[in-house]
């Protein structure tokens, strides 16, 4: 797919779930009993101003470009009986590069420039028919300068919300309508859309993830979220996989996965009951926790090992300085500095080794406590069993071989002893007729009768002289 059916793939999308989130919305959500929604020429009288610009007059060309879809939103309420009024008008429309995609160079982030020139359109309208509200998507995302106007105030509201990877949304509000129940019409994206994302970004990450874990902050900077709403996302992506589970180290949610599943939901009450009675966990919980206490031990790693390579940086630059340096004083205080800092390295690299050692230690555990309690869930046939069928296997596949040679050998033919006669003649005459084909063409020329004259042959000429008349 190009970038201009990418884009025009995003356009319709985005009309298409602010519509259907404005009807969710409705009597629920935000104070509005009902809208109506109104196609208006702004997107493709913009897009065609774009291209005369560039002197681009091709009417496919203006087809095949995006932005050129703008719609109004005009919510209404009931006041009395049949009568509404107006409380929003709200317009939306896509705002992509139209200059990068016409020369079909690679796209950047819509700029500050583009966003004015759309509303500046809308300052030629009568006071009555300005939006009160306009959101601006794009595909590839809006500026910081852009961004900056958001916070601006002025009329009517802006709203940009740009398209990221993942196939989320990053939404800029100002701060007055982050407060109203009119944000919510601007969250395009589900619970579910919400918890794929994450996932995505879970099987991106999962050497991280199955080592010391990603912290909820990381993860909420990859998903364009808030920390609270990522945490959401975790304890719901634990409850749905019964591999992840949630390490908190030094007040820092990490999440995590372990390599043996939980058998059931009901467990918990479970292992609370065994806990309470003092009995030894299951290897599940077992292994549960010592995924947990290596997470720990990464992060503890993780965080030795960004010392370390600060103090292999210091190092290095104070071995470059001493090799630079022009007095003894310079070297002997580079020298003190590097002794310091080959002791700290020295004490950190054993640290580090520490915390290696013991991770190998419980990882080794944790595989062989996998290993076997896999191989306990599955219950495989004995070898008695497995010998017995095999037995039974061969002699049915002996019998069904002789079978079918039987049954090769005493088939019996439809064709009757008349026909077979008739068809031996037919063969007969076959060959008849192909060796007739076979003989020479050409027959030889018949011999002349006595006293009959001959024709001189065609290809020598007559010694006669012709006759004189």
């Amino acid at each position: 797919m190009d970038e201009r059916s990418r884009q025009r793939q995003f356009e319709d999308q985005f009309l298409r779930q602010l519509r259907a989130r404005a009807q969710a919305l409705l009597r629920r959500g935000i104070p509005a009993d009902q809208f109506q929604l109104e196609t208006l020429p702004d997107g493709i009288d913009g897009v065609r101003a774009t291209l005369t610009r560039l002197e681009k007059y091709d009417r496919n060309l203006l087809e095949q470009l995006p932005g050129t879809r703008a719609v109004q939103l005009r919510f209404q309420r009931r006041v009395f009986g049949p009568f509404y009024k107006t409380v929003s008008r709200l317009r939306a429309q896509t705002l992509s590069p139209i200059e990068e995609l016409v020369a079909n160079t690679p796209t950047q982030p819509v700029g500050r420039e583009q966003v004015l020139d759309a509303l500046a359109r809308y300052e030629l309208l009568p006071q009555r028919e300005r939006p009160m509200a306009a959101v601006f998507a794009s595909a590839t995302g809006f500026t910081a300068e852009a961004k900056a106007l958001v916070h601006g105030g002025g009329k009517p509201t802006l709203i940009l919300m740009g398209g990221r990877l993942d196939g989320g949304w990053d939404v800029e509000l100002p701060a007055v309508l982050k407060q109203s129940p009119w944000a919510k019409l601007f969250e395009l994206e589900s619970q579910d859309e919400r918890l794929k994302r994450l996932l995505y970004h879970l099987d991106k990450n999962l050497s991280q993830l199955e080592s010391r874990g990603l912290s909820v902050p990381e993860l909420a900077e990859q998903l364009g979220l808030s920390r609270e709403e990522t945490e959401e996302l975790v304890r719901r992506a634990c409850r749905q996989d019964s591999r992840l589970l949630t390490v908190v180290h030094e007040g820092t949610i990490h999440l995590c996965r372990s390599p043996l599943a939980e058998e059931s939901n009901t467990m918990s009450l479970r292992s609370w009951i065994r806990k309470l009675l003092r009995l030894k966990p299951t290897v599940g919980e077992q292994v549960r926790a010592l995924t947990a206490e290596r997470v720990r031990l990464e992060q503890q790693r993780h965080e030795v090992d960004q010392r370390l390579t600060a103090l292999e940086g210091e190092e290095r630059d104070a071995v470059e300085r001493g090799a630079a340096a022009k007095s003894d004083a310079e070297r002997k205080q580079l020298a003190g500095k590097l002794m310091r800092t080959r002791r700290d390295l020295r004490r950190v690299r054993a640290q580090a080794n520490v915390y290696t050692q013991q991770i190998d230690i419980l990882g080794t555990h944790i595989h062989h406590l996998t290993l076997a309690e896999q191989g306990k869930r599955i219950e495989l046939p004995r070898a008695e069993e497995l010998t017995r069928e095999a037995a039974e296997a061969e002699q049915m596949m002996a019998e069904l071989a002789a079978n079918a040679d039987l049954a090769a050998g005493i088939e019996v033919g439809a064709q009757s002893p008349l026909m077979a006669e008739e068809e031996a003649a037919i063969m007969e005459e076959f060959k008849q007729a192909a060796a007739q084909s076979a003989s020479p063409t050409a027959q030889k020329a018949p011999t002349p009768a006595v006293g009959e004259k001959t024709a001189p042959p065609a290809t020598e000429k007559s010694k006669a002289r012709p006759e004189m008349t």
